[in-house]
């Protein structure tokens, strides 16, 4: 089952794995720095549910598409981006899912909120790398994840 992240079934009827995110916010490192630093986190990135690959980049966000492994077609599995903010002295990135597939099978007497997604591991992965990168340029830059 595929769904969109941007709340056209419900936010409450996503699982929480869906709302998951990382934000990281800056006083020292420029919009595009943050932006190169996100690609570039990205690229190599993968485990046995999946790999990642940059996708398209402006000057406010970078898009990410997880593969997955197992399949033969070449389907994304799940979408999300990394998106700029600006404010006075400090550029903010924050990670969003933006379209998912939950596991099928048994998962479907799991009720919405807990079921899991494929390629989340990947996502996961992803967030680590990001902040670790950030956090090598920019030693006081804050941080906060939330969901699973």
């Amino acid at each position: 089952m595929t769904l969109d992240g941007d709340g056209s079934h419900g936010w409450e009827l996503r699982p929480l794995q869906s709302k998951a995110s990382v934000s990281v916010a800056t006083a020292t490192l420029s919009a595009t720095r943050v932006l190169e630093i996100a690609a570039k986190a990205g690229t190599g990135v993968e485990d046995d549910s999946g790999w990642l690959k940059v996708g398209e980049r402006t000057a406010g966000q970078v898009e990410f598409v997880v593969k997955d492994l197992t399949r033969t077609e070449d389907r994304a599995t799940l979408q999300f981006v990394v998106a700029i903010e600006r404010s006075v002295g400090r550029v903010t990135a924050r990670s969003a899912i933006t379209r998912f597939e939950m596991r099928s099978g048994l998962s479907s007497l799991v009720p919405v909120a807990r079921r899991k997604i494929v390629g989340f591991s990947v996502y996961r992965a992803f967030m680590d790398a990001f902040v670790d990168a950030v956090h090598a340029e920019d030693p006081g830059c804050r941080v906060s994840f939330s969901g699973d």
